[in-house]
């Protein structure tokens, strides 16, 4: 007899547990966009600010418990976010499904244009120790796909209702220009940068460096959802 209680109470407790998820309920998901602000070439590079113009995003969530979930949005013209973790943009703001998520993947694009779609500006140190401005400006398409994790650095996400949550996602800069040497950087050629001298590396400026940060972009960036 004890034996079929204690099996009727851990079947109601696994009842209780999946019944706190209404899986059709949604949660707030806002994403934010930003870069690694990390310096990199001993201090002396570093990037904190641009902006990235959006024109598809998609997201793919498996979870423990109930069907998968699938969203994709484009748009006409291409969205502008920021690369600030603080700029809030509402087109980034959707609804999102609760559960326990054993893996979510985002993917974004940026479209091919006659425009800049994304721009990184930061800060190199040179020789003589004067900290010049530096931008790198993408005008071509590029697929950029990242998986979630959780602040602790697991894949494992729970999304639970009437809880907001952010999704930031980090441009890795500093791999992006891990090919580039000191040496590179000091003989770029400059251009006037908000009237100053700096470095404008672009498909058709100081193209070498270009060509080998444009090989990384799609590597190693990051997403975090809290």
């Amino acid at each position: 007899m004890k034996k079929y209680l204690l099996l009727l109470i851990i079947v109601l407790q696994a009842c209780s547990a999946d019944e706190s998820f209404d899986f059709k309920s949604p949660s707030g998901l806002s994403f934010y966009f930003d870069v690694n602000r990390e310096a990199s070439k001993n201090g002396r590079l570093l990037f904190n600010d641009g902006f990235i113009l959006i024109s598809r995003l998609q997201l793919e969530g498996d979870r423990v418990q109930a069907e998968d979930y699938f969203f994709q949005n484009g748009y006409q013209p291409p969205i502008l976010a920021e690369l600030d973790s603080n700029a809030y943009n509402p087109q980034l703001q959707f609804d999102f499904p609760q559960g326990i998520y054993n893996r979510i993947e985002f993917e974004f694009e940026i479209p091919s244009s006659n425009i800049t779609v994304l721009q990184v500006d930061g800060q190199f140190k040179d020789s003589t120790g004067a900290w010049l401005p530096i931008r790198l400006e993408v005008s071509s398409f590029e697929l950029f796909q990242v998986l979630a994790a959780d602040r602790e650095g697991e894949q494992e996400i729970v999304i639970e209702d009437q809880f907001s949550y952010s999704a930031l996602i980090r441009l890795n800069t500093v791999h992006w220009f891990s090919g580039i040497s000191i040496a590179q950087l000091e003989a770029a050629d400059r251009t006037i940068i908000n009237g100053q001298s700096g470095i404008l590396i672009k498909d058709n400026k100081n193209t070498a460096i270009y060509n080998e940060v444009d090989d990384r972009l799609d590597e190693l960036n990051s997403l975090s959802i809290r």
